[in-house]
């Protein structure tokens, strides 16, 4: 068989002879991802450090983010860390469950297939037992959330999925979590979206002088001296906001110095069209991406409007949904329908880092920041990660209020009675 197979494969390619040895290298696989994640289970879990392929160091106990960072290779392993990605977009938490179950799942496999089981009779018994849970598990339900709107409700229930993560910080990080969560949710509490809590990292102070902004925080300075606008339209171009350019490079000849002087006055008196015409139209606040010129500087300070500069593309867009704007892409006065409202914008400086918080107090599409303060960059990105989870839980509870006993009672209870 092994020669016939040979001509057909591409080089390097292996063939195995016999169901057993195919099988137990896939059980193999599947049981080294599992003991890689295994030991940074649960609130005592040691942390990983892990390399990615740009060279960039995670240090965290976080199954989901350990996966993602590893290059992993093997299809059935593959197919584990496909599983767990799942998870971690559809709750947000549990990944590292899901490994060490399927590992485990896999060792007991392997032994009925050496007593000389069929591998589709384990898999009738597998699905067998997985219904039994299914039924089992309603009985468990050891409380039921009452009202999503209640902060202390919230906060008892979210607690413990921080607690897996960040041991000791449960209830600061669960405080500033619930109080951002609760602040962006719809009345009626029916759907949380997560993109409205976002999270403002900024290095310096503790853990504990972390807090909550109601509104977006963004990393960047007025370019003109008005620092705070209330009741603002804003306007929001995803462009550069400079004269234009023209295609070819033209030589000019000045014959006397009035030509040079009125050279460039016709582009000025463009330009100062443009921001008069934002000026008129009421807009308070520019946001641009990519540059700006010293002439629109200059032009936004003599109207007084707020004009930030922005370099993300993606940061932008998340700003035109937040004061609810389209962003514009020619230099132009905006219609009504493309500009946005920001209750407030203004200038905050939170360690020596200064920012812009921008706030809009509507019903729909409210933004929370949690800016996080701490002394590493790994430390930053690991709150990060048990926020996202935090938030996630929330979201979760959303759907589904109830909650089963925690640290393996449940698993431990389903595995008795099975």
């Amino acid at each position: 068989m092994f020669g016939a197979a040979n001509g057909l494969l591409k080089d390097g390619a292996r063939h195995y002879s016999g169901l057993e040895e195919a099988m137990f290298r896939n059980i193999d696989a599947v049981q080294q991802l599992s003991t890689m994640t295994r030991s940074a289970l649960g609130p005592h879990g040691m942390k990983k450090m892990v390399i990615n392929h740009l060279d960039r160091l995670f240090v965290t106990s976080d199954a989901a983010t350990i996966i993602k960072e590893s290059d992993i290779h093997h299809p059935a392993a593959n197919m584990v860390a496909m599983a767990t990605k799942m998870q971690e977009n559809e709750c947000g938490d549990g990944t590292n469950f899901i490994l060490c179950f399927a590992g485990e799942l896999m060792v007991q496999a392997q032994s009925l297939l050496q007593m000389g089981l069929h591998p589709s009779e384990i898999l009738i018994g597998y699905e067998k037992s997985a219904k039994k849970v299914h039924e089992l598990l309603d009985k468990q339900v050891c409380y039921t959330l009452k009202d999503i709107s209640s902060y202390d409700e919230v906060f008892k229930c979210m607690k413990t999925s921080i607690a897996s993560k960040q041991y000791g910080l449960e209830d600061l990080m669960g405080g500033l979590i619930t109080k951002a969560a609760l602040y962006t949710l719809p009345k009626g509490g029916k759907k949380l979206n997560v993109e409205n809590v976002r999270v403002q990292k900024i290095l310096g102070g503790g853990v504990s002088d972390s807090e909550v902004v109601h509104g977006m925080v963004v990393i960047r300075q007025s370019e003109t001296s008005v620092h705070r606008v209330t009741d603002a339209k804003v306007a929001v171009f995803n462009t550069n906001i400079e004269m234009q350019q023209g295609e070819t490079k033209g030589t000019v000849l000045f014959t006397n110095a009035t030509e040079l002087e009125t050279y460039s006055k016709s582009e000025e008196d463009q330009f100062e069209k443009f921001v008069k015409g934002l000026a008129e139209s009421n807009i308070k606040c520019v946001f641009c991406s990519g540059s700006m010129s010293e002439t629109a500087i200059h032009f936004f300070e003599k109207y007084k409007i707020m004009a930030i500069k922005i370099m993300s593309k993606w940061e932008l867009k998340r700003i035109a949904r937040a004061v609810g704007a389209s962003p514009i892409v020619k230099l132009g006065t905006p219609t009504p329908d493309e500009l946005g409202y920001a209750d407030e914008v203004h200038f905050k400086e939170i360690s020596s880092q200064k920012c812009v918080v921008i706030k809009r107090d509507q019903e729909e599409n409210k933004m929370a920041t949690i800016v996080l303060r701490g002394s590493t960059y790994s430390t930053l990105d690991d709150l990060e990660r048990a926020i996202d989870d935090g938030v996630n839980t929330i979201k979760t509870l959303c759907k589904d209020g109830r909650l089963v006993p925690g640290a393996g009672a449940t698993e431990i209870n389903l595995a008795k009675q099975i």
